[in-house]
């Protein structure tokens, strides 16, 4: 991917106790966005803490309130703005996931 590509696209991930989970989501997202958000919901196994000193965004919910994985994802998305205002396209993805290689190109390619 371009670096000017790269600059576009942010990410919001989601999730509690994802442990090594966690590591490969973020492991297949390195270098393939301008911004990434992690919104940890009251994880007790250090996932927030390691995405942090991964350089990652971390959003720590307030579980006060339901937590839903739509609330989540909105928080997630409003951190992004704040920390990647320029970013034109997000993509998704819950924390026990992993983004397919080629995936966010051809995306993106899609939808520019």
């Amino acid at each position: 991917m371009t670096a000017e590509l790269v600059a576009t696209i942010g990410v919001v991930a989601i999730g509690r106790n994802e442990g090594e989970r966690l590591k490969r989501c973020i492991a297949s997202l390195k270098g393939l966005a301008a911004a990434i958000v992690y919104v940890d919901s009251q994880s007790t196994d250090g996932s927030a803490d390691w995405a942090r000193g991964q350089g990652v965004h971390v959003v720590d919910l307030d579980l006060s309130l339901p937590f839903t994985a739509a609330r989540a994802r909105n928080a997630g998305y409003r951190q992004l703005m704040t920390v990647a205002p320029g970013i034109g396209l997000v993509q998704f993805v819950d924390g026990d996931c992993e983004i397919q290689p080629g995936w966010l190109a051809t995306a993106a390619g899609f939808l520019n």
